[in-house]
């Protein structure tokens, strides 16, 4: 009888749905059986067809009904749990693993993983007490990178610090580079010249990703760069600011705009430079898809951004344009070979440090997970 597996998220984000499918293929076939479920999001097939999990389960929680108590997911949850006897349990985000640490309380859970994948997230009063009175040995916390993990070390009350760890975001290289396009059809589909030099951005319209710090250092370079485009996909609550910027900085014909793409990693290869100018990122696994598509990458120093890059990348401070400026015209002047060499240099790092191989190898060393191999 294969033993039970349940992955917990939040909703169905892509980047969710990716990481729901690395989880996922820790777990073999012909021992186990894997459950993802959403706690919010109305059941759609296409989402459903994304999952490599063989049941994909939605419970549609009302919106009022996920503040407070959250009683009608507890219910279905502790319904869920009673019905597989799941033996181990994976929550990403504070939500779900607040439901199934009660859920703990009624049922045994003999491991339960609590993944966090952003910053301060445990850093409310509540939030501290609630873990404290509710969590078991049984439970490990993990952090997407150090910086996460280390947030977590300090806001988690009870918790052993051996058992809150770091459990990298990884990406199934195998899978990825194939769907990658060609630099030429990647170019051509997004009506781009095959002469421009095109510096590249990927990420959400909001001011963590700080995309108004990289406009003004295209601004400051584009008279030293006359083929130089600007290219940010992406779609957010900054959408009219950042384009009234750019008209301001009369950029209309040279920074694009393509708002969200569908699957973008796709169209790295697009770019001659991928640039990511967060001012605060947990991990950034779009770093990681810029590494196998061999792109030379600028990126801040900040929280989890030196762990994915290191010297695999160009790490600058955050919120400064001037400095971003600097190098973003050095990589426009560098030759051909010198881009090649940063780009493999990205690749190997990727291979090697973050692949599933190595996920699954520092999973199932885990001492509370070992037992159930």
């Amino acid at each position: 009888m294969r033993k039970q597996i349940l992955i917990f998220c939040h909703g169905y984000a892509t980047q969710f749905i990716d990481i729901n499918n690395q989880y996922t293929q820790l777990f073999s076939n012909d021992r186990y059986e894997v459950t993802v479920a959403y706690l919010v999001g109305k059941p759609d097939d296409a989402i459903k067809a994304r999952h490599i999990a063989p049941n994909v389960l939605f419970i549609h929680s009302p919106p009022r009904s996920t503040r407070g108590l959250k009683l009608f997911a507890f219910k279905k949850m502790l319904q869920l749990q009673r019905e597989k006897s799941f033996e181990i349990v994976i929550c990403h985000r504070y939500k779900p693993t607040y439901i199934m640490l009660w859920v703990a309380r009624f049922s045994n859970i003999p491991v339960l993983f609590s993944v966090m994948h952003e910053l301060k997230t445990m850093h409310s009063l509540s939030r501290k007490f609630i873990v404290w009175l509710l969590a078991k040995r049984n439970i490990i916390f993990a952090g997407v990178s150090n910086a996460v993990r280390n947030d977590l070390q300090q806001d988690v009350w009870g918790i052993p610090s051996e058992r809150i760890i770091t459990l990298y975001n990884m990406i199934d290289i195998d899978a990825t580079e194939p769907e990658l396009l060609d630099k030429q059809i990647a170019r051509k589909q997004l009506n781009l010249s095959p002469n421009d030099f095109i510096f590249g951005t990927i990420g959400r319209l909001v001011k963590a990703k700080d995309q108004e710090t990289l406009i003004n250092a295209f601004a400051y370079i584009k008279p030293h760069c006359p083929n130089a485009k600007l290219i940010i996909m992406g779609d957010g609550e900054l959408e009219i600011s950042l384009k009234k910027q750019i008209q301001q900085l009369h950029l209309t014909n040279d920074v694009i705009m393509m708002g969200y793409v569908d699957k973008a990693f796709k169209y790295m290869k697009a770019f001659d430079v991928f640039v990511l100018p967060s001012i605060k990122e947990a991990f950034g696994r779009v770093l990681l898809e810029a590494m196998i598509a061999k792109i030379p990458i600028i990126a801040t120093q900040i929280n989890g951004i030196p762990e994915v890059i290191d010297e695999a990348g160009i790490l600058i401070p955050g919120n400064d344009p001037s400095v971003l400026a600097k190098e973003m015209l050095a990589l426009y002047q560098a030759s051909s070979e010198q881009l090649n060499n940063r780009g493999n240099k990205g690749y190997q790092r990727v291979t090697t440090l973050f692949s599933l191989q190595r996920f699954q190898d520092i999973f199932w060393s885990l001492p509370l997970v070992r037992p159930h191999r």
